[in-house]
């Protein structure tokens, strides 16, 4: 066997190897867990909530909610998002737009699994916005553990996956067919 060809062997079996690894993190079960722990490693500046958490909160009476915020593009917001949520798009919100937002109020940011919500949170803080979190796990955590998720005013149970490869981190009935 030539050089050239065990080289190329070796690369297919560790591309193989990789892969399947990939396809073994990526579910619902532990592919949050990972994202989760991608973000806060990313983002350790930005406060997190959990799903529970943040229902606990919204279901206190006593204690004023927060105001969500949608931070996923326009098609993923229009398939599902929180009961309530503001919608504005990392990769379009201006900072006209987020010195709109009341500086006062504690505000819970969310997109898919944590990323591009972290960004939002970063840019809100920049514009003197103190009191934001991010939705650790996102709207897949928020959705797998069986909290509401609205089309307009409507509950439904799919979520928009943002890339296919991501549909793995919501459980099989969250998924868009």
């Amino acid at each position: 066997m030539t050089t050239t060809l065990k080289i190329a062997l070796y690369s297919l079996a560790f591309l193989g190897l990789a892969g399947g690894v990939l396809w073994w993190i990526m579910d619902h079960r532990r592919g949050t867990a990972w994202a989760v722990s991608v973000i806060q490693d990313r983002f350790p500046d930005v406060p997190q909530i959990s799903a529970a958490d943040l229902q606990e909160w919204l279901n206190d009476g006593q204690r004023g909610p927060p105001m969500l915020i949608d931070a996923r593009s326009d098609e993923e917001h229009e398939v599902s998002h929180l009961p309530g949520a503001l919608h504005l798009n990392v990769e379009t919100v201006t900072t006209e737009a987020l010195q709109k937002l009341d500086p006062a109020k504690p505000y819970v940011v969310y997109c898919a699994a944590g990323y591009r919500a972290c960004q939002l949170a970063r840019q809100m803080h920049s514009a003197g916005i103190k009191d934001v979190r991010n939705l650790e796990g996102g709207i897949f955590a928020w959705a797998n553990d069986g909290h509401e998720v609205q089309k307009g005013d409507q509950p439904v149970q799919q979520v928009h996956s943002y890339h296919r490869l991501f549909a793995r981190l919501l459980k099989p009935e969250r998924r868009q067919p």
